[in-house]
């Protein structure tokens, strides 16, 4: 299963149109479905396996839990090796293809089971009670948690619902210690890079001077020094709906979930003009705004050292990853982890490597066995 399949295969099942259409909720749509996978076989194989997933989670979604679906991470993680372990008691070709190692064949399990697990949550959110919405100006002095960066050239900032923060030097965020259940509200003040963890149902806003950036689930930065002129949001993946606090319809886009204002794509950037009060928005060649490494690194790894691997990651999110370089020599990774926020690159990257991690606000510590 190559890459641009399982990316095709998460916007599936990311679409809230598949989703109702998949779970037989819009029968009109059976035209547009079908005439969309007759265009080349692929589509035909994806919409396939989408549907498969879609019923997989609906069927087991009263009885399904975080723990059952780990547990089959893990079974299938055993079951690669297992493999990889009796292909080495055959006769093994000394030309070997790329892709066909049991590792590999684990990353490509473990990238499926995945998005049944994001898909899985979706269902979870979907169902959830929402509360009422908790206004931030509500907020008691108390329950407000802000960071500072005044000291390194950046910061790794986790937020309460996982998401990422890298933070620039001598930029601040701040945010509740518990997000309210309809929506997720995040103050900045400087320059950041966001990967946000995805929930449609419970909407992002980073306040960053006199502009709003909403979005459910994406990549982007945002450079919103108060001695600028302009305050700037670049977007990396997904898309951000961009809007000012003046706005006439700013109550409208934070409590319409699916109202959007001016929509950013990939490598598209819009600007605030205060001198001018103009926002408008641009194409751009390249999404990166900040000039940090996390802006155009990919996270694509292709077996991979484990060293280089974590090396990556401390230089893209400006934190510390201790592991022991000696035990992990023979470990490697082959997984595309794309835009997910960092707990989430970790969580693949440990079950890949039967390892554990932990995150504390100096470091992130690896433990592990030895891969033979």
């Amino acid at each position: 299963m190559n890459h641009r399949f399982i990316t095709s295969l998460q916007q599936l099942l990311e679409d809230p149109g598949f989703i109702q259409w998949a779970r037989g909720e819009k029968p009109e749509d059976d035209v547009i479905w079908k005439q969309w996978a007759d265009q080349n076989e692929e589509r035909v194989k994806l919409l396939e396996k989408a549907r498969e997933l879609v019923s997989a989670v609906e069927s087991e979604n009263q009885g399904l839990t975080d723990e059952h679906i780990e547990h089959k991470i893990s079974q299938a993680l055993r079951i690669a090796k297992q493999k990889e372990l009796h292909k080495k008691t055959q006769q093994i070709s000394p030309i070997r293809p790329l892709f066909t190692s049991g590792w590999n064949v684990a990353a490509s399990v473990l990238i499926v089971l995945g998005l049944g697990f994001a898909l899985f949550r979706i269902y979870k959110n979907n169902r959830q009670k929402l509360e009422p919405p908790v206004a931030a100006s509500q907020e008691k002095p108390e329950t407000i948690t802000e960071i500072v960066n005044n000291e390194r050239a950046l910061k790794y900032v986790q937020l309460p619902d996982g998401s990422s923060v890298v933070l620039h030097k001598n930029s601040s965020v701040k945010y509740p210690k518990e997000f309210a259940a309809s929506k997720r509200e995040v103050f900045l003040s400087g320059e950041a890079f966001f990967e946000v963890t995805k929930n449609p149902e419970q909407p992002f806003f980073v306040y960053a001077n006199e502009l709003v950036a909403k979005v459910h689930g994406t990549s982007f930065s945002v450079k919103a020094r108060a001695e600028d002129e302009q305050v700037i949001v670049a977007v990396k993946t997904g898309k951000v709906s961009v809007f000012t606090k003046k706005d006439a319809k700013a109550k409208q886009y934070t409590e319409d979930k699916e109202l959007a204002a001016l929509v950013l794509t990939p490598n598209q950037q819009a600007t605030f003009e205060r001198s001018h009060d103009r926002l408008f928005r641009t194409i751009l060649s390249t999404a990166i705004l900040l000039n940090i490494p996390i802006e155009n690194q990919a996270f694509t790894y292709s077996e991979t050292p484990a060293e280089a691997v974590f090396t990556t990651l401390s230089k893209a999110y400006g934190v510390d990853i201790e592991f022991n370089r000696e035990i992990m020599s023979q470990c490697s990774i082959t997984a595309t982890l794309g835009d997910e926020p960092l707990e989430n690159k970790l969580k693949w990257i440990c079950t890949i490597l039967e390892a554990e991690y932990e995150i504390t606000p100096e470091k992130i510590t690896i433990k592990g066995n030895p891969c033979r």
